[in-house]
């Protein structure tokens, strides 16, 4: 089978699950082209044939969604991509796809309508707008939005493959829950528990380090591209980080999807930081509190560290209990490319 495959290029843990789902179908014999831009571009330009387009941005100031920002930059650069519908044009034309599959990218949707060829949704979001979930008062402003905005990306799609922690309700048909995906370099660490406490900034921030260089403890942290030393805090590269990763005893970091799958699979207690106005990251975090793996705060201060510190134990007891079938994703991924071949013919 052909497959055009859009993959969102925000953040790294669209590419993160595209290298695995594209090794995947190319082990399977599927020939792909993968349509990103931004930092998933430069994780997949060397392993898959890449085709570069104008991406969507997502702005933030300060921690904080900027919602108005974001739209007004949108709305000036999707158009570049609809007008240089003659690129676009040939792409469909010489590679011929079978199928196309949208991680949280919204081009690949549209030349699926325009050439009528079958879609597949494949990532986290929609979990808010496939399935049953429970909004807290506080976040039901943010939960409109993300839902509003995800419905934007892919309304509609054949099958909707959702990565999630849990199994909750479906509401929309044609939709398979799977639990998340972990990579392959993540799969074969042999987790231990030092000293060290890793912390993963996607976007700097200095109340954060004022805070942990209080703490009598030792921080490994990532996100500022630099490596040295201040006081208690060890500034490192991306080169060290899975050794990171399996050492740590807790991980403090942005409630990103990607990265809590990771810490939940090798079995570290999570203190989670949701941006702002982000819903479906607030998702995640009140996931990870309700299972009892960590602990989660829009802001830290050392009292609510130092709590989470306290109770490493009981979280460590409770994610081991926590075994999920970690390869469902590909049985379903079979099952459904079946379907869709049912669909074609």
């Amino acid at each position: 089978m052909r497959i055009l495959y859009g993959v969102s290029g925000d953040g790294f843990g669209h590419s993160s699950r595209a290298l695995v789902i594209g090794k995947y179908l190319e082990k399977r014999g599927h020939k792909l082209i993968i349509v990103t831009y931004g930092q998933a571009y430069n994780v997949l330009k060397n392993k898959f044939n890449v085709f570069k387009i104008k991406g969507l941005r997502i702005i933030f100031r300060k921690g904080i969604l900027k919602k108005r920002k974001t739209i007004l930059s949108n709305f000036k650069i999707f158009p570049k991509n609809i007008l240089n519908i003659e690129k676009f044009d040939k792409l469909m034309n010489e590679f011929k796809p079978d199928l196309c599959i949208s991680d949280m990218e919204p081009v690949v949707p549209i030349l699926s309508f325009w050439y009528k060829i079958p879609l597949m949704s494949i990532d986290n979001q929609h979990r808010i707008t496939n399935l049953k979930i429970s909004v807290p008062k506080k976040y039901l402003k943010s939960y409109l939005i993300a839902k509003k905005v995800i419905n934007t990306f892919v309304r509609k799609a054949d099958f909707f493959i959702v990565v999630s922690f849990t199994k909750n309700k479906i509401l929309k048909k044609k939709t398979f829950v799977v639990p998340p995906i972990i990579r392959e370099d993540v799969r074969k660490l042999k987790p231990v528990y030092k000293d060290k406490i890793l912390v993963y900034l996607t976007r700097k921030n200095r109340e954060i380090l004022n805070t942990l260089n209080k703490i009598d403890e030792s921080f490994v942290v990532y996100g500022y591209d630099k490596d040295g030393k201040k006081g208690n805090l060890e500034f490192k590269t991306k080169k060290s980080f899975l050794e990171d990763l399996r050492e740590c005893k807790a991980i403090i970091g942005s409630s990103g999807f990607s990265l809590m799958s990771e810490a939940i699979y090798l079995k570290k207690p999570y203190f989670a930081i949701p941006l702002k106005g982000q819903f479906e990251q607030v998702l995640n975090s009140l996931f990870l509190k309700k299972a009892g793996f960590g602990e989660y705060d829009e802001e830290i201060n050392t009292k609510n560290i130092k709590l989470f510190l306290d109770n490493l134990d009981t979280y460590r007891k409770n994610l081991k209990r926590y075994n999920p079938n970690y390869n469902e994703m590909f049985d379903v991924l079979d099952k459904t490319l079946i379907k869709i071949n049912k669909i074609r013919k």
